[in-house]
């Protein structure tokens, strides 16, 4: 099998990558990803992406087609399949005849009831961590090759960049969400601080400690004391 000219994948690629700036979603740009996939790759009848966690849990994030889908479910309920070897061994599994696989007993022959006929399942992988895997299926007896190897393996890797731009933002925004907090209890206490210092022109120590005296009585962080106090000044000041 032939692969697709350079510039043609390159296009792909970068239609998911607008499609993530704009959408600002990753289960937009992996679905874009397996679209794109199956239109690519002679045979297909569809493709998806399973994200797997370091405990096991596990689920597709995108499915081009239901078949995926319900072939992917009977891989999660039945604990075996060539998307979990692919990602528990972190190499890529080429199913060329399904219906004489031998490796998954239970597996092979239910996701052959449904009309599938050879797979290629490789990893999503950040160093030697395995995030999840890219499969592909095909029907009607046709049979994927190392041509189609490769070609899947090149959408594993943009998709594992997609995960792994997803993990790198959620956890930005945790950061910028706990720095924003934190900037804003700072701010409640020092003007907590300086109206302590004006009712008794204390020093900003010494409405420090005060402020600190009064969160230890109220069993309350002192943030919230500083709120409290605060707000309760609010109505003589208007």
């Amino acid at each position: 099998m032939e692969l697709p000219l350079a510039d043609e994948i390159t296009a792909v690629f970068a239609r998911a990558s607008r499609l993530l700036l704009t959408e600002d979603t990753v289960a937009h740009a992996l679905r874009l990803i397996t679209d794109a996939a199956t239109a690519a790759i002679p045979g297909a009848i569809g493709a998806g992406v399973s994200l797997i966690a370091g405990s096991g849990l596990r689920h597709t994030t995108a499915a081009s087609d239901a078949v995926v889908a319900e072939a992917d479910a009977l891989q999660y309920e039945l604990e075996e399949g060539p998307c979990i070897t692919a990602w528990a061994s972190g190499e890529t599994v080429l199913v060329e005849n399904l219906a004489a696989e031998q490796r998954w007993s239970r597996w092979a022959p239910a996701a052959a009831a449904l009309g599938i006929s050879s797979s290629v399942s490789c990893p999503l992988l950040s160093g030697d961590l395995a995030l999840g895997a890219v499969k592909v299926y095909s029907d009607g007896g046709h049979s994927f090759g190392n041509g189609t190897v490769r070609l899947a393996e090149l959408f594993a890797e943009q998709a594992t960049l997609f995960v792994i731009h997803s993990h790198a933002r959620e956890a930005a925004l945790t950061l910028s969400d706990r720095l924003q907090e934190s900037l804003a209890q700072r701010d409640t206490i020092s003007m907590a601080k300086g109206l302590l210092m004006a009712r008794k022109g204390a020093s900003e120590e010494a409405a420090l400690r005060d402020l600190m005296m009064l969160s230890r009585q109220a069993g309350k962080p002192l943030a919230q004391v500083a709120a409290e106090l605060l707000a309760a000044a609010r109505p003589f000041e208007n």
